[in-house]
């Protein structure tokens, strides 16, 4: 029964780990299956001895609350790095949040829509946020744009990653 629960877990948190390059929270789906089946566990067979345990469910937990703080930010730092103000940075987190979200509905192809709406998304929240300082010019609101829009891929890339490693470390635990 335990290496069927394995195999079930992992190809249903492998399609939920798929969903981290929508820009869904696949990760965390990750997670509440490991814990709905070991819940599961508990309560149907009343032992302590569960699929995953609690230093599995740690080690996903840290990672996938390192993974969306990198995503979160990495428009910021992109756009930082592009020579942005404090208007740009946190115009490039705003942007990316709602062009993310706008992108997946907007262009419903998997990945390319969520990603090219966070990247352009980034980027249109820098380029708005210093075009809002006294005296700026368009032109020098191109860096900080682009750099805001390298930054969200990087970080929807970094995060696919993060996905694909709390995947096989669940799935490892699931058959251990």
């Amino acid at each position: 029964m335990t290496v069927l629960i394995g195999i079930l877990f992992s190809i249903i948190a492998a399609a939920f780990a798929a969903l981290a390059a929508l820009g869904l929270p696949g990760t965390w789906l990750v997670i509440m299956l490991a814990a709905i089946i070991d819940l599961i566990e508990y309560f149907w067979t009343g032992s302590d001895d569960l699929t995953f345990g609690w230093i599995a469910f740690a080690i996903a937990i840290i990672l996938a609350t390192i993974a969306e703080i990198i995503e979160f930010v990495a428009g910021a730092a992109g756009a930082k790095a592009g020579g942005a103000t404090r208007r740009g940075t946190i115009g490039a987190i705003i942007g990316g949040f709602i062009g993310g979200i706008v992108g997946t509905f907007l262009l419903p192809i998997p990945l390319l829509g969520t990603l090219a709406g966070a990247a352009l998304g980034a980027a249109a929240g820098a380029l708005i946020g210093e075009l809002t300082k006294d005296g700026a010019k368009f032109r020098d609101t191109l860096r900080p744009a682009t750099g805001a829009a390298a930054g969200r891929i990087a970080g929807t890339v970094i995060k696919i990653g993060f996905a694909v490693v709390i995947w096989l470390q669940m799935s490892i635990a699931a058959f251990l």
